[in-house]
């Protein structure tokens, strides 16, 4: 069993790659690959909140309202079968189906955990057959604080390090100046891309594009044997 269930505990972040996995350490955060299907909601309500969605334009379906947001973010490994009881058994048992991993090509996740607390403090991902393209939100109480760097520089050293890509690259809204700061701060450097972006809400947005490159590249053991560098 991943998730902890009445007495059953969850398992540990774990602090390897392996077996199609991932983790990354940086200073205050542990990015790992999601474990189960908690990882993946708890992740996507970080960036859920209606000042993340200004941004991100996610479709109403895919989104959490407030309440369950505060409630999934207040849970972490230490707490978290003991809290999780408060939803639904049948909730929880979707909760603790495990993560079937990605094809090597498809989007990849990473879940930001507070090193020092274990609470979530946002998601990254990473699509190697959209050019390397990432993503990356942080959780309300952990804006502000230059993580959204550290998230992003973590998430160009997963590219290059263990998926083996020489380039990776990112897009925001021209306007998103925390979220600029935040790819320069990381190593980001401008470079061209369309001139319109169309959100997953349908809104049309004035973008800004970036890219971080790597002269030297590795896979590690979390990645599959199909994975191949892309440029």
């Amino acid at each position: 069993m991943i998730l902890g269930l009445g007495s059953r505990r969850p398992q540990p972040v774990p602090d390897h790659c392996g077996d199609g996995r991932h983790t990354i350490r940086t200073a205050r955060l542990v990015l790992h690959t999601p474990r189960d299907h908690w990882d993946v909601e708890v992740g996507a309500a970080a960036g859920a909140d209606s000042d993340a969605q200004r941004w991100f334009g996610w479709t109403p379906k895919s989104l959490v309202t407030p309440e369950t947001a505060e409630h999934l973010l207040g849970i972490h490994d230490g707490n978290r079968a003991e809290r999780l009881r408060a939803f639904p058994r049948s909730v929880r048992r979707e909760l603790a189906r495990p993560v079937v991993l990605p094809d090597p090509g498809a989007e990849q996740r990473l879940l930001a955990v507070d090193a020092v607390t274990g609470a979530v403090a946002g998601m990254s991902s990473l699509t190697p057959d959209d050019g390397g393209a990432i993503g990356l939100w942080l959780a309300p109480a952990c804006r502000g604080r230059g993580l959204g760097a550290e998230l992003a520089a973590a998430t160009a050293r997963f590219g290059h390090e263990h998926l083996g890509l020489e380039s990776v690259s990112a897009g925001t809204e021209t306007a998103n100046h925390r979220c600029r700061g935040a790819l320069r701060a990381a190593g980001f450097v401008r470079c061209e891309g369309p001139a319109l972006h169309t959100l997953p809400d349908g809104r049309v947005v004035d973008p800004t594009w970036y890219r971080h490159e790597a002269a030297d590249t590795a896979r590690c053991a979390g990645a599959p044997a199909a994975a191949i560098s892309r440029g």
